[in-house]
C-alpha cells in the first residue's frame, strides 16, 4: 500500500471539491483530490447545466404558444419533438462535461487519487486498498444523492430519479414528480411546458 502525506485531502472532485482544490493550491498548500466516481461534476452531468437546457427548451415552447398578446400569430399548433429536445440536452451537456474534464486533466496526476476514501482516524484516510493518506485537514465534498422512500422502491424501473431524466432519449407521455423542492419544481414545470402530463 502506498502512503502519501498532504496538507489537505479533498474527498470528491465535483464543483465544491474542485473549488477547494484550487483554493488550497492558491494558498500554497499541498492538496490531493480523491474521487471514486466519474469526473465531470454533478452540475455538468445531471444537475444545473442539463436542467437549464431542458428549461430553455420548455421556455421556447411556452413563448411560442403565447405570442398572440404581442400581435404575433403563429400558424398551427406548437409541436415539441421530444427526441430532438433530449438530443440537444445531451449534446450540450456532454460539451459542458468536456470542459470540466479538460480542467481535471490539467490537474497534475500526482494530485489525483482514484477510489473511495474512508477515515481510519481524524487525519488518516484509506483509499480503497491501495493508498493511505495522512492529511492535516480533510475537506468533505462528496455531494449527495436522492433518498428513495421504501414504498417507492417497489416501482422498479418505473421509478426515475432526477439524475436519470438527462439520459432519456425522448420525453415521456406523463410523469408524477415527487419532491416539490427546486429540482422537482424545475423539472415538473419544464416537462409540463414541453407537453408532458405532469
Amino acid at each position: 500500500m502506498k502512503t502519501l502525506h498532504t496538507d489537505i485531502a479533498i474527498l470528491g472532485a465535483g464543483t465544491a471539491g474542485l473549488a477547494a482544490y484550487r483554493a488550497a493550491k492558491a494558498a500554497g498548500k499541498r492538496a490531493l483530490l480523491i474521487e471514486g466516481g466519474p469526473y465531470g461534476t454533478t452540475c455538468a452531468r445531471v444537475g444545473c447545466m442539463p436542467s437549464k437546457l431542458l428549461i430553455a427548451a420548455a421556455e421556447a415552447a411556452h413563448q411560442a404558444a403565447h405570442t398572440v398578446p404581442f400581435g404575433v400569430h403563429v400558424e398551427g399548433a406548437v409541436t415539441v419533438n421530444g427526441e430532438e429536445v433530449m438530443d440537444r440536452v445531451k449534446r450540450e451537456r456532454d460539451r459542458f462535461v468536456g470542459f470540466v474534464l479538460e480542467g481535471v486533466e490539467n490537474i497534475p496526476a500526482e494530485d489525483k487519487i482514484r477510489g473511495y476514501a474512508r477515515f481510519e482516524s481524524d487525519t488518516v484516510l484509506r483509499v480503497d486498498d491501495h493508498t493511505e493518506i495522512h492529511a492535516s485537514r480533510v475537506v468533505i465534498a462528496t455531494g449527495s444523492r436522492p433518498s428513495v422512500p421504501p414504498p417507492f422502491r417497489a416501482l422498479g424501473d418505473r421509478l426515475v430519479l432526477n439524475d436519470d431524466v438527462f439520459a432519456w432519449d425522448d420525453l415521456p407521455r406523463r410523469v408524477a414528480v415527487f419532491g416539490p423542492g427546486v429540482i422537482g419544481l424545475e423539472l415538473g414545470q419544464a416537462l409540463a411546458r414541453l407537453g408532458v402530463e405532469v
